[in-house]
């Protein structure tokens, strides 16, 4: 009997511990990707005419009278991932094409500081393959096609907004002095954006949209992304601080940037699925 409860104790013991190491190891904060080696300056171009006035109040309060004239950029920096409620230590590198209107995701979820899941998403021109290492694969399938092109007009539109303001092919619609619709090439209405501005400052505090969340289910759901903190990074005005949420569930994604890369070189990425940029 001593003996069955020693053993007893020490798988016990040995639970506890793997436990404790695994939350442990979630508590260390993922390490930063290397800086971006950004290209020149940017030419500056007038704010177009004709938007909405709190998108136009928007414009002039990130940028001033002209904003920088943007076919490609890089967004970097860590967050944390809660798919299931659980905040995981991660670091991610988003690539973005807007001549193509097309995306690249890097993500790695890190534990002690190793990264044990990556995620892989591309979006070329709205065909989307995405990875989700041991959850499995989506290659161009309608729904995760249709997700990821609202994917990367919330993302432009929130760190790098010359993207949505210049491009002819989006359409803006006002609502009223602090709402604008967001029409997206490709989409039906529903899948249009409502975007808020704070009424002080003119910036967004928020997107909401109707978004598919996985091919098996034939429902969209309402879908957010809210800005919690704007700061300045490389001399851009930008959101730092972003949250991710679906419906009335826990955020299941909190983005940090820490840095923006404009006009920089996105070719490699694009062109290469998978692994690292060669």
């Amino acid at each position: 009997m001593r003996m069955l409860i020693r053993i007893l104790v020490i798988v016990v013991s040995f639970f506890v511990l793997m436990l404790a190491g695994g939350w442990l190891g979630l508590q260390v904060k993922a390490s930063s990707f290397p800086v971006i080696v950004s290209a020149d300056s940017p030419r500056m171009i007038p704010i177009p005419e004709g938007l909405p006035a709190p998108v136009e109040r928007f414009a002039q309060a990130v940028f001033g009278d002209s904003l920088p004239e943007v076919q490609s950029a890089m967004v970097q920096g860590r967050a944390q991932l809660a798919p299931t409620g659980m905040p995981m230590p991660t670091r991610f590198r988003f690539y973005y094409d807007a001549v193509r209107n097309s995306h690249y995701h890097d993500i790695q979820v890190t534990w002690f500081n190793l990264t044990f899941m990556r995620i892989h998403e591309r979006n070329l021109e709205g065909h989307v393959r995405l990875d989700l290492a041991i959850i499995g694969q989506v290659d161009d399938a309608p729904h995760t096609n249709r997700a990821g092109i609202q994917g990367y007009w919330s993302e432009v539109l929130a760190w790098v907004p010359s993207i949505a303001l210049t491009d002819s092919r989006v359409r803006w619609e006002a609502v009223d002095e602090t709402t604008a619709r967001l029409v997206l090439p490709g989409l039906d209405d529903a899948e249009a954006f409502t975007v808020r501005f704070a009424a002080d400052t003119g910036l967004i505090t928020e997107i909401e949209t109707m978004r598919y969340q996985s091919e098996e289910n034939a429902e969209r759901w309402r879908w957010f992304n809210r800005i919690l903190e704007w700061g300045v990074v490389d001399g851009l005005r930008v959101p730092v601080r972003a949250q991710t949420q679906w419906r009335d569930d826990t955020p299941w994604a909190t983005w940090e940037v820490e840095q923006v890369a404009l006009n920089v070189n996105v070719s490699a990425r694009l062109a290469q699925f998978g692994g690292d940029t060669p």
